[in-house]
């Protein structure tokens, strides 16, 4: 009985020692198990907090490559006018997420920060390589990015090459050429009535015709409107175009046709000038009305400057000229201008032009090919080529210049004075078989024309004649020069006109092929009818490779930087978090 009881104390120790060994031992393994669970969670929130910092130094970087080069964004500001300086990067995009991708600071923070450094060093090499000294910047950027996950905080640190350069401008490329070269026809001054219909002008009211390209008055225009217009061109753009009745004793011309081209004007509208009809029930049936815009394509625009129309001083183009006549400021010059005379078969008609530069460019009728089948034919001086005026570049003249017959090269006859055109111009190929194109700038002398209303100087004048040295048979055709045309782009200053006494006044008209620039325009001292044809001549002076047609070959940069990041990586480490 004893031994009995003395095994079961025994095996109740055993047990009980068991017991203790297991629960020690399945505590350490819990406790373990924490501390692992603790470490994980630890590792979890520090890589996440890692993540989250590399991914606001990439935010940083995209916002830089998108907005670096907008003048308004901060960093572009920094870098533009301070040597050194930091700012923080706004990270709400991350914080928002968008509707795809969930936001991705839940329980997270994000704080970046971009540091700029100029490296003097390095600006200093970029001038000794022949940089021009204040047009290069070069610095560092350095990005300072931490993320913070359940309180455990990440910071990386990230140092990238920066380069920030002074854009060139504009005006590096910038040519003299066609004056207002994308209009047919440009007016800044408009005589008021030079688009009436005079009431008993019924043979034939003076025309004008613009065809392409865009038309622009500064102050507007009123202008009358011919029935036939009205019947035909402007058909849609009237209510009543058949009872509605055009303005002038016949109605079937003048006025001015601008329905084949755009009208721009910046103080008062391009307006048309008829007589509407009012209805039945109306008294008068029909009412003057000058409140309707021209056409739907009227409409306003800012005031062009010089510089967007290609005008510039005098003394630019002289800079600039190839050829420069000038007898005021040498005497020497003064043998180039002489008095030109011509008169018409049988001694009649003689027409003068007074002390002008002579640029003549009809042949001789007697250097034609004489061909068997043009034995009893008329050869003229047109038939001639060997005598065509040649401008190339810039040809500067100070005085008065007379020109007609054929031209040939790429350039501008630039006169400080009057241009008296006695005939046709015509381009025709030069030398070498290219394209020729002719500019005529008539400029003011503004030394002794001052005045406003009617300017004495940068003045086209047509003044035609007949010659009677014209062809073999010395017979000028009576309607030689009623209608000639003009090849080339021509801006007047003073204003174009017609200079003649001759009884058949009425039926000179004019074909211009270009475009028509003025200062000042009066269209009652013009030819009777006058037709622009738009053509762009500036691509053919702009292909001529010409220099000299540069306004400036030095090299200019602007106020606006170019700023680039360096792709490649300077350094990337991890810092202690201290954002």
């Amino acid at each position: 009985m004893r031994m009995t009881l003395k095994r079961r104390g025994v095996a109740l120790s055993f047990i009980l020692g068991v017991v203790s060994f297991i629960s020690i031992l399945l505590f350490g393994m819990i406790y373990r198990m924490r501390g692992e669970t603790v470490l994980s969670g630890n590792y979890v929130d520090a890589t996440a907090a890692l993540i989250l910092a590399e991914a606001g130094a990439e935010e940083a970087l995209f916002n830089m490559r998108t907005q670096l080069n907008n003048p308004d964004y901060p960093l572009y500001k920094l870098v533009a006018n301070e040597d050194s300086g930091s700012l923080m990067v706004d990270t709400e995009r991350l914080a928002k997420g968008d509707t795809n991708v969930a936001p991705l600071l839940q329980k997270s923070d994000i704080k970046v920060q971009v540091d700029w450094q100029l490296d003097k060093a390095a600006t200093q090499n970029l001038i000794s390589q022949g940089v021009p000294p204040g047009v290069a910047r070069q610095g560092y950027i350095t990005i300072n990015s931490m993320g913070k996950h359940n309180n455990t905080k990440k910071q990386i640190e990230m140092k990238k090459l920066l380069k920030a350069v002074l854009m060139k401008t504009s005006e590096d490329k910038e040519t003299l050429g066609v004056v207002a070269p994308a209009h047919s026809f440009f007016a800044d001054m408009v005589k008021k009535d030079s688009f009436e219909i005079a009431k008993f002008d019924i043979l034939d009211p003076w025309g004008f015709t613009v065809k392409g390209g865009k038309a622009y008055f500064k102050n507007g225009a009123v202008v009358d409107l011919p029935k036939w217009l009205m019947l035909t061109k402007l058909s849609n753009q009237l209510e009543h175009p058949w009872i509605d009745m055009g303005i002038g004793w016949t109605g079937w011309n003048g006025g001015a046709d601008f329905s084949e081209t755009q009208l721009e004007y910046t103080d008062s509208p391009v307006k048309r000038h008829y007589n509407k009809w009012q209805g039945p029930f109306s008294f008068p049936w029909w009412q003057g009305n000058s409140s309707e815009k021209y056409h739907a394509e009227t409409t306003q625009v800012g005031e062009y400057s010089d510089k967007d129309l290609n005008i510039y001083p005098a003394s630019v183009y002289k800079s600039l000229a190839t050829r420069v006549i000038d007898p005021k400021e040498n005497p020497k010059h003064g043998k180039y201008f002489t008095n030109v005379k011509f008169q018409e078969a049988f001694g009649r008609n003689e027409v003068n032009y007074t002390n002008v530069l002579p640029m003549y460019g009809w042949g001789d009728w007697r250097n034609v090919p004489n061909k068997f089948s043009s034995i009893f034919s008329n050869p003229t001086k047109a038939h001639d080529f060997s005598r065509a005026v040649e401008v190339n570049g810039i040809t500067y003249v100070k005085g008065d210049v007379f020109i007609e017959g054929w031209v040939k090269g790429q350039g501008l006859l630039v006169v400080e004075g009057n241009v008296y055109v006695g005939g046709d111009i015509l381009t025709t190929l030069d030398e070498n078989g290219n394209e020729s194109a002719l500019g005529i700038i008539a400029l003011r002398d503004k030394t002794h024309d001052t005045s406003s209303d009617n300017p004495r100087t940068g003045r086209i004048i047509y003044e035609p004649h007949h010659d009677s040295d014209w062809s073999r048979y010395g017979i000028t055709h009576p309607f030689r020069n009623l209608s000639p045309r003009l090849e080339g782009a021509f801006y007047a200053e003073g204003g174009m006109e017609l200079k003649t006494d001759s009884s058949m006044k009425k039926l000179i008209n004019m074909d211009i092929i270009g475009n028509l620039a003025v200062g000042y325009f009066n269209r009652k001292k013009m030819p009777n009818d006058v037709r622009v044809t738009y053509f762009d001549w500036q691509k053919v002076l702009e292909n001529s490779g010409n220099e000299n047609m540069t306004v400036s070959t030095t090299v200019s940069y602007s106020d606006i930087y170019n700023v680039a990041i360096q792709k490649p990586l300077i350094s990337w480490r991890e810092v202690t978090a201290t954002l």
